[in-house]
């Protein structure tokens, strides 16, 4: 191994990296009158703001309206709640497997879908064209309105007083 020859280049040329470009040459000046010299100017050279998109205009939302315009696709998710309930400033909706609950401001809930059993509760008052049902409760089950044995039943608490219909 002593007797190896090692080889050096007589002189190493500057040569740039990849897509790197020669250094600008910065020693020209510019001449004014009374033959004064001073420096090149150049113009100042600011980095490019950064574009923040404020709305978002596609073919299936507008942002700046706030309307859906298309249809969207829904991925199995635990559960979707629209609003925050606040204590006297605002409610909430939640839509979950189990079902749908609506609550006002004061925390009440003001409908229930249990999507179990299919039972609902609502607060305020139920309006619709028609209705059709196998038996409507009134009140304490005072007043039954039984729609498959087509009768209908008034209670006092111990003994059906009024029936009509077949029994």
């Amino acid at each position: 191994m002593a007797d190896e020859k090692i080889y050096t280049p007589d002189e190493i040329d500057d040569s740039p990296l990849p897509n790197q470009f020669e250094s600008a040459d910065y020693s020209s000046s510019q001449t004014y009158s009374d033959d004064v010299t001073s420096p090149a100017k150049t113009k100042e050279n600011r980095p490019p703001t950064m574009k923040i998109a404020y709305e978002l205009i596609g073919s299936s939302l507008n942002t700046k309206s706030k309307k859906i315009l298309a249809e969207f696709q829904f991925t199995e998710s635990g559960a979707i709640q629209i609003g925050k309930y606040e204590n006297g400033v605002s409610g909430d909706l939640r839509l979950t497997p189990n079902g749908i609950t609506a609550r006002d401001l004061s925390g009440v809930t003001t409908f229930a879908i249990d999507a179990t059993t299919g039972n609902a509760v609502f607060k305020g008052t139920i309006q619709a064209e028609s209705f059709v049902g196998g038996a409507v409760y009134v009140g304490d089950n005072s007043i039954i309105l039984d729609g498959t044995n087509r009768r209908i039943v008034v209670n006092d608490g111990d003994y059906d007083r009024v029936v009509i219909g077949s029994f």
